[in-house]
């Protein structure tokens, strides 16, 4: 019924301008009074459309004739006169109804465009303000099931891999996984996003599955009556589901942020306990390696055997004052403290290592490849040194007894490539992306902070570090940046 009522207005409009032009015509001879019909079928395109206006066109075509036109009473016309006239009435009452509707359309598609634009610039506004994205999202799926055809509208984040619903109630076990499936494999399941509109996409008519629709942090679960859709819904739907993946990115981000705040201050702190620590244990440490060494004096008098063990416990003393100095190291890089860079001549830094752990690198072959010509390095000499003596150090670790240690450079455009390489096994292919990692080692009696050293000390010259696996053994390949200047002795 109420699609019919325009048409019955039209049909009652038009009988009732005819009876108005009756009236008029008695009284007396007016022309043209068959715009009258013009005007009508103008309101009734502006009001309801083409096809009312058209059903009174044509009514008040026949009216017109039946009543007007000579033969009066008949649908017959007397001569071509007459027809033009109706002929003429008819096609401007069609393009006048014509006219008329495609205006209403445009006005429809323009009221409808301003409301859609009102509704996502409220959502987008809400969202900006909020700090709880949570909350948007939720009004995003109210204003979303509103629409024509769309029966529900959840949004699931997917975090590591776990899916979670934010918005739009409850999902079950499955529907879960069939979003955290779409997530993975970016693939929509009966829907996809096209030219602005959503496309609802079924492979076998009568589904009443949700559909899944994969975005950057989430996934969208919406259930959608394709039947019952209309164009202008599916294209806010698209424009919803497009804020709602700027607010998941959102939430991604805010979350990654805290993440990093978090693990920040949990840096700081680590940082903080290790300075602290490192220098409480500086002063008790030489302390004990000072009496240690007084009491393997001769003059103490202690016997052979005390004195062995008393050699055993300096070198434990030893291991322990270089661990803690690697931690004062590593606090201290991680901190960002600013390095003494000056120009240094390689060979010296090489050799002040060696000196350094000359001990320990007797049972070993040590060969050193150095030109004579090599260009100084810019680099602070306390912090390469360590990195040469940590990697001697590990290649002495690795190498078996009388086994080979090379330590050779070269140019490299405006940095210096060094390497330290060793006999000994190769390291397995899955550690190779650890071993530069904090406290990570391979050694049973291992700090694992000698090679972590290395890389920061490296980056903080801007340089580059990395293993190699040759067929005698590891290759540890450094690089530090060339001075432009004359190098300076090392102290």
């Amino acid at each position: 019924m109420r699609r019919l009522a325009p048409y019955a207005v039209a049909i009652g409009g038009v009988t009732g301008i005819t009876g108005a032009i009756a009236l008029i015509a008695s009284l007396a001879a007016v022309p043209g009074l068959s715009v009258l019909y013009l005007l009508l079928v103008l309101w009734l395109g502006a009001r309801w459309g083409r096809g009312p206006a058209v059903a009174g066109s044509f009514a008040a075509f026949l009216l017109y004739d039946f009543f007007f036109v000579p033969p009066v009473g008949t649908f017959s016309v007397r001569g071509p006169g007459e027809l033009l006239e109706l002929v003429v009435l008819l096609a401007v009452a069609l393009v006048t109804s014509q006219l008329a509707g495609s205006l209403r359309r445009t006005q429809a598609r323009a009221e409808s465009l301003a409301g859609e634009s009102r509704a996502l610039y409220e959502l987008a506004a809400a969202g900006l303000r909020s700090s709880d994205t949570s909350e948007v999202l939720l009004m995003l799926s109210l204003r979303a099931t509103e629409l024509r055809g769309v029966g529900r509208f959840a949004l699931v984040a997917v975090d590591s891999g776990q899916p979670s619903v934010l918005a739009g109630g409850e999902l079950t076990v499955g529907e879960l996984k069939q979003a955290a499936w779409s997530h993975e494999h970016d693939r929509g399941v009966g829907i996809a996003v096209r030219g602005g509109s959503v496309k609802p996409v079924r492979t076998h008519p009568g589904a009443t599955e949700p559909a899944y629709l994969p975005l950057g942090s989430g996934v969208a679960v919406i259930g959608i009556d394709a039947a019952e859709a209309e164009p202008d819904g599916l294209r806010m739907l698209a424009a919803l589901i497009g804020l709602a993946d700027l607010l998941l990115d959102r939430r991604r981000a805010a979350l990654e942020a805290e993440r990093a705040r978090g693990l920040e201050s949990s840096d700081r702190l680590k940082t903080a306990i290790l300075s602290s620590l490192s220098h409480e244990l500086k002063s008790p440490i030489a302390s004990l390696r000072t009496g240690l060494t007084a009491l393997a004096a001769p003059q103490a008098g202690l016997q052979a055997d005390q004195r062995e063990l008393l050699v055993d416990l300096d070198g434990q003393t030893t291991r322990l004052d270089r661990m803690v100095g690697d931690l004062l190291a590593l606090s201290r890089l991680e901190a960002g403290l600013p390095l003494d860079k000056g120009p240094y001549d390689f060979a010296d830094l090489v050799a002040g290592a060696t000196r350094q752990l000359r001990a320990e690198l007797a049972a070993n072959q040590l060969v050193i490849e150095l030109a004579e010509d090599l260009p100084p390095v810019e680099v602070d000499e306390v912090q390469a040194g360590r990195v040469l003596a940590n990697l001697l150090e590990n290649a002495h670790e690795w190498a078996p007894p009388g086994g080979v240690i090379e330590v050779g450079a070269a140019p490299q455009g405006a940095m210096l490539e060094a390497w330290v390489e060793n006999e000994g096994p190769a390291i397995a292919a899955a550690d190779l992306d650890h071993v530069f990692d904090t406290f990570w080692t391979r050694r049973a009696r291992g700090s694992g902070l000698g090679l972590a050293i290395c890389k920061r000390v490296v980056e903080a010259h801007e340089g580059t570090i990395r293993v190699e696996i040759r067929r005698r053994g590891p290759r540890f390949i450094f690089t530090f940046p060339l001075a432009n200047v004359p190098a300076v002795p090392v102290s």
